[in-house]
């Protein structure tokens, strides 16, 4: 590999007393001043650093030791800043934008660091010690480029031209050096103290098979690190795979991501073969790997247990997504008609509710319908919509009370500007507005919002009710007022359905008369 198409190295300038601020100690001294409680000064310091040291001409050893001292200091900047961008939803504001162009030149810069050391080593016949420094190298600039691609796909943005061939140039290069299985310390690696480039590669390609536009974004991390733990079941081979019915190609010779091969393409040299086949066999054991008990939606942000395991409704989108399962939103909008749709639990119960005053206009948005199975629409405002987002949707011709209940499963953005396409999975084709209090409430306290729907299992008709507030669980007792009336119901079933929003099955109990006897006995008032 001679040149990067993407990491385009700057012409460089002698300058012997600039040199010297990059001594060991001066670099040293330079961190521990970094003001870190200032993130927005610190990150300014930094990338300006490293545009400056990429900039001059300095021999690869030291240009390496100068790298990983600034290391911890990178990740720690490069944390911060993603947690910046995953706080709120789609379309992304212009300074969310701004954050992610730092990131990006920031990622950017300090993997060409590493090529430009890379390069200087695979130049010539590697000895002994150079051998080491190209295995680490080589890892670092995988592990740079894959970061870039995960911060293009957590914002939703596609990947820079260039970067997948030369992820593959890197790995290729690795074999012809005899160093793609040399094993080197990294600490951001989560489950181990090292890894090696093959499994750097093997990471990024993963991640990109999942399909990232139907994920959260705060579960990017949470999956590339879920990677890190299984991509050893992952093999690279240069043949198809027999015993897997799709064969995911990788064109080594391209710049793109790899796929599953569904029009029978024959091979050629240039196509490798990712098996995942064991990954699959390994993942019919489903509690070695996700947690029944985690919701994936939860607004608390969950991070994954110490194990590794990821709740049990995201292991699954993985599953699928790994078997060549492509994710798609239900067929709902074959007549191709206009949608108005509404966001939020409570934008739903006012349109619902007989007893709001609503503003048609505040509460609901006009779309478009793109496909037979997507919305699109031009939104005004900032974070208007994430995976999960629960919505309601109604026909253009149709009252605003008659909605479709669904749920946000997967947003694109073609243009990077503020139209999305999304699509639903359904959870009720109607709802209907409710109130409910805990059943020990005081008489004067404030019903609270909720919707209810119905669904016949095996000829028998179930309610369920959705509400806001995940303090519920089976076998609490709430009182329900739904037209005129108010009764007692039981929760049973307990289900995360969408972005902060819980779902129960609730059954009708029979009133019961309160015997004075029975009753509690107060306190005297006055004491």
């Amino acid at each position: 590999m001679k040149n990067s198409f993407f990491l385009v190295i700057p012409e460089q300038k002698h300058d012997p007393e600039l040199l010297q601020s990059f001594d060991e100690e001066t670099l040293t001294s330079w961190v521990a001043e970094l003001p870190t409680a200032n993130p927005g000064l610190s990150t300014r310091l930094f990338h300006d650093l490293i545009i400056e040291m990429n900039g001059l001409k300095m021999p690869a050893q030291k240009r390496l030791e100068g790298l990983e001292r600034l290391r911890p200091s990178f990740l720690v900047i490069e944390d911060y800043l993603r947690s910046r961008l995953i706080k709120s939803g789609f379309p992304k504001s212009t300074n969310d934008c701004k954050i992610m162009d730092v990131l990006v030149s920031i990622e950017k810069e300090f993997t060409i660091g590493y090529w430009m050391i890379v390069k200087e080593l695979t130049r010539r016949e590697i000895g002994w010690f150079q051998g080491k420094n190209t295995a680490l190298t080589i890892q670092r600039t995988i592990k740079g480029l894959s970061s870039i691609v995960v911060t293009h796909y957590m914002m939703n943005r596609p990947v820079p031209d260039w970067i997948w061939i030369d992820l593959h140039s890197l790995y290729k290069l690795s074999i012809k050096v005899k160093k793609d299985s040399s094993k080197i310390t990294d600490e951001s690696c989560t489950f181990g103290k090292t890894t090696t480039s093959e499994e750097c590669y093997k990471q990024v390609l993963l991640f990109s098979l999942t399909d990232p536009s139907g994920l959260m974004q705060k579960e990017f991390r949470q999956i590339y690190n879920f990677i890190e733990k299984i991509n050893a079941l992952v093999r690279i081979e240069n043949h198809p795979i027999d015993e897997q019915k799709l064969q995911c190609v990788i064109l080594m010779d391209e710049d793109s991501a790899p796929y599953f091969n569904t029009s029978g393409k024959q091979a050629d040299s240039s196509m490798m073969y990712l098996d995942l086949t064991r990954i699959i066999k390994a993942f019919q054991q489903a509690d070695k790997y996700c947690s029944e008990n985690e919701p994936r939606y939860s607004s608390i942000d969950l991070h994954q247990t110490k194990f590794g395991k990821l709740p049990a409704e995201l292991f699954n989108y993985l599953l699928q997504r790994w078997q060549g399962i492509p994710l798609q939103g239900a067929a709902l909008f074959s007549d191709r008609l206009d949608r108005y749709i509404a966001i939020g639990l409570e934008a739903t119960y006012n349109l619902q509710s007989s007893n709001a005053e609503v503003d048609l206009n505040e509460l609901e948005i006009l779309t478009e319908t793109n496909s037979d199975m997507a919305l699109s629409c031009q939104f005004d405002n900032p974070g208007v919509l994430s995976i999960g987002s629960l919505v309601s949707c109604r026909r253009k011709d149709a009252p605003p009370s008659v909605r479709l209940l669904g749920v946000i499963s997967k947003i694109t953005i073609p243009k990077q500007d503020n139209k999305l396409i999304f699509e639903l999975n359904v959870v009720a084709n109607q709802s209907f507005a409710v109130n409910y209090l805990n059943i020990d409430a005081p008489a004067d306290s404030e019903p609270q919002k909720a919707l209810l729907y119905a669904l016949k299992d095996n000829n028998e008709e179930k309610s369920y009710i959705i509400f806001d507030s995940f303090l519920f669980k089976d076998g609490d007792v709430l009182r329900m007022f739904m037209n005129q009336e108010n009764f007692p119901v039981i929760l049973r079933d307990r289900k995360n359905i969408g972005l902060g929003y819980w779902q129960f099955e609730c059954r009708r109990l029979a009133e019961k008369a309160v015997s004075p006897a029975s009753q509690k006995k107060k306190g005297y008032d006055f004491i």
